[in-house]
């Protein structure tokens, strides 16, 4: 019976550590899980959601300069750092999804750039 009990307890570690080491992201372990949210709702708000696919956890994030290329939505922020949030286009996609500024301190869309 202890014999059967110990495998058991082997077992049920084991199963933890897998579930536990998955690589499934999270909220909790993407730094930019909320830039990429409110990038994402920006695009659904203006109607140009369905020309990135919907999997927007998977957005790039980096750090950019803002210049005229860049459509600011307050131009206060030309010639700032900000964040720039570029999801992936649908493969039917005839433009291209928007480029999303964010500033990183307010967690607030400051602007776009249209997609190609």
């Amino acid at each position: 019976m202890k014999g059967h009990s110990f495998i058991y307890l082997i077992l049920a570690i084991f199963v933890v550590l897998i579930v536990g080491c998955s690589n499934k992201a999270t909220q909790y372990d993407d730094e930019y899980y909320n830039v990429k949210l409110v990038a994402w709702e920006f695009l659904k708000e203006k109607g140009w959601d369905g020309r990135a696919k919907e999997n927007w956890e998977t957005a790039e994030v980096s750090e950019v300069m803002t210049d005229d290329d860049y459509k600011l939505i307050d131009p206060s922020y030309k010639g700032k750092l900000v964040l720039s949030v570029i999801f992936e286009d649908k493969e039917n996609a005839v433009i291209g999804t928007p480029i999303v500024l964010v500033d990183p301190e307010k967690n607030e869309v400051v602007g776009f750039m249209y997609g190609e």
